[in-house]
């Protein structure tokens, strides 16, 4: 499953790329299309990319042994 974020996030971050390129590089951002395809670009990428850091956070909790979640919820009660 995290293989599937991952691939997203370097797809986003290829497509953010790209919309800055044409924004920065590029006369494209002058005409309305291409204001267009920049936005598109960077908005798009920003979304595919958003949801592998939460998969990295769900990941990192599962691999955390139960007895090291139980101690620290122990420790906050007290």
């Amino acid at each position: 499953m995290s293989k599937i974020f991952k691939v997203m996030h370097l797809v986003g971050l290829f497509m953010v790329g790209c919309g800055a390129y044409f924004y920065l590089l590029t006369d494209m951002a002058n005409e309305i299309n291409g204001m267009l395809l920049v936005a598109s670009l960077i908005g798009i990428g920003l979304l595919i990319m958003a949801p592998y850091p939460v998969a990295l956070v769900f990941d990192w909790a599962q691999k955390q042994p139960q007895s090291q979640v139980k101690q620290e919820s122990d420790h906050k009660t007290e």
